[in-house]
């Protein structure tokens, strides 16, 4: 029955086009029931089942084609169902339109969605996730304690409050509810220090490709809670003077030694030294180039090496040039924290009878100079301001500084870049302190001392005196 049926047409009839297909069977081979009332409409059989599908043709491009849109099975899709689907896609086709082509279309488009949604599932990050990457890669860069300190305040401050959100969906009133967080326990140190771990953070982030901007961008440092105030130490001629001797004759091991003074000589941040490679340095042009992902600006700067510098690094070369950096840590293949190097200097300026901490240095004020206590990074005020003493204008020392200006227009319009005066003001600096530190220092002070006390207009000056003092030194050789 099922042979001769394979040859006859689905009635026209409602009814008895229903009953003819449920009673076909399916043969060893598939075959096809044309429909005798829509043109087109087949019912194929197999021995899967029973399908519904339209035969058309199409124009695709210059030619025509055969194509075969499935309707659906049978009985789940009746006799009536079957013939209304068909008619509605043959006005369509009668448009010109192509129904399988646009089925198939929006096959592909829902494939590629869901693939597009499973490419980001996968690479989605929530900040807490991503936090756990980060911290035990070498991005925290110079964090000796292995980014203990780091971890904790980020779990106690930043995690707490977005470690659920998406790394991308981070925004810049979600950095700034951290920092408000932290400035309403009126910790506005912290504040600072803590926006500054999340720009590092979010850059590394954009390094990974997993965001495209950082949502701390639009927010500037020093509008982070109010302004801490500003240190005002400066290390007059004499203490710097007292200070190289004192290093000298304390336990400070060299490196460190030739660490402080270079940051006086190059008016440079100390973790911009301790951060400081050996490739960094050319020799034969005499300069220095720190990149900007190392400046706290974002800006690359070359800094110009007088000889005295040179002579600095020369030693440090012969302490240090085995390893990549200037100041290798006590693992040799990383270079120091940035809180080690400052330390050495808090741990000899302790207040008079304080006890050392245990495993710190017994030569509790070995480093003290006057009346105030130094920090590194006044050491590096203090180089600048001898700049200023020397005659160097304000304009030229904030470009050695690598400061940047925040009036837009007037970065609009000035342009011109100071490099030759930064390499005067860099050697005009190193002439003094070759002076200074060097065994005409005494006298060179007290004639100085001696001029201050003159009328304005009877006085040298300290660029005058220094010139007046001043003996280039032998270049040290570079180490064998």
């Amino acid at each position: 029955m099922g042979a001769k049926m394979a040859k006859e047409k689905i009635p026209e009839h409602t009814e008895r086009a229903t009953t003819f297909c449920r009673n076909v069977v399916a043969e060893s081979k598939q075959y096809e029931l044309l429909d005798g009332k829509v043109p087109g409409l087949e019912l194929r059989v197999n021995t899967r089942g029973k399908e519904w599908s339209l035969r058309y043709r199409v124009k695709i491009g210059e030619k025509w084609g055969n194509k075969r849109l499935p309707l659906g099975d049978f009985p789940t899709i009746t006799v009536a169902a079957a013939r209304a689907e068909a008619l509605k896609a043959k006005a369509k086709i009668a448009q010109g339109e192509d129904p399988m082509g646009e089925r198939q279309a929006e096959a592909d488009r829902r494939a590629e969605e869901i693939e597009a949604k499973s490419k980001a599932a996968a690479s989605r990050k929530s900040v807490a996730s991503y936090f756990e990457d980060w911290i035990v890669s070498d991005k925290p860069a110079g964090r000796k304690d292995g980014g203990k300190e780091l971890r904790r305040i980020f779990e106690k401050d930043v995690l707490p409050l977005i470690g659920h959100i998406d790394i991308k969906d981070v925004t810049k009133a979600h950095i700034k509810s951290v920092t408000d967080a932290v400035l309403k326990r009126k910790a506005n140190r912290l504040a600072q220090s803590l926006f500054s771990d999340m720009r590092q953070f979010f850059d590394a982030a954009i390094l990974d490709e997993l965001i495209t901007e950082n949502p701390s961008a639009q927010i500037k440092k020093k509008n982070v809670g109010k302004k801490a105030k500003p240190r005002d130490r400066v290390l007059s001629l004499k203490e710097v003077r007292q200070l190289d001797h004192k290093m000298r004759a304390s336990s400070l091991n060299r490196v460190t030694q030739i660490i402080y003074m270079l940051q006086i000589a190059l008016v440079c941040r100390i973790n911009e030294l301790c951060q400081a490679g050996w490739s960094e340095i050319d020799w034969s042009a005499r300069e220095w180039t720190i990149p900007a992902g190392r400046t706290k600006s974002y800006r690359a700067i070359t800094l110009s090496l007088p000889i005295y510098s040179i002579n600095l690094l020369r030693e440090l070369q012969t302490l240090t040039g085995h390893t990549r950096w200037l100041y290798p840590g006590q693992d040799e293949s990383k270079p120091i924290n940035r809180k080690a190097a400052t330390n050495h200097a808090r741990d000899r300026q302790l207040p008079e009878g304080q006890k050392p901490t245990n495993g710190r240095t017994v030569e509790t004020r070995s480093l003290v100079v006057g009346n105030a206590v130094w920090k590194t990074h006044d050491l590096r005020r203090s180089g600048a301001t001898i700049m200023q003493m020397l005659g160097v204008p304000t304009e030229v020392s904030e470009k050695c500084l690598n400061h940047v200006d925040d009036d837009d227009t007037k970065n609009a319009y000035h342009k011109y870049g100071y490099d030759r005066e930064m390499k005067r003001a860099w050697h005009l600096l190193n002439e003094a302190l070759s002076v200074v530190t060097g065994p005409d220092g005494d006298a060179f002070l007290k004639e100085y001392d001696e001029d201050r006390q003159l009328e304005p207009d009877e006085e040298q000056g300290l660029l005058v005196i220094v010139k007046k003092y001043y003996k280039k030194p032998d270049e040290l050789s570079e180490p064998a």
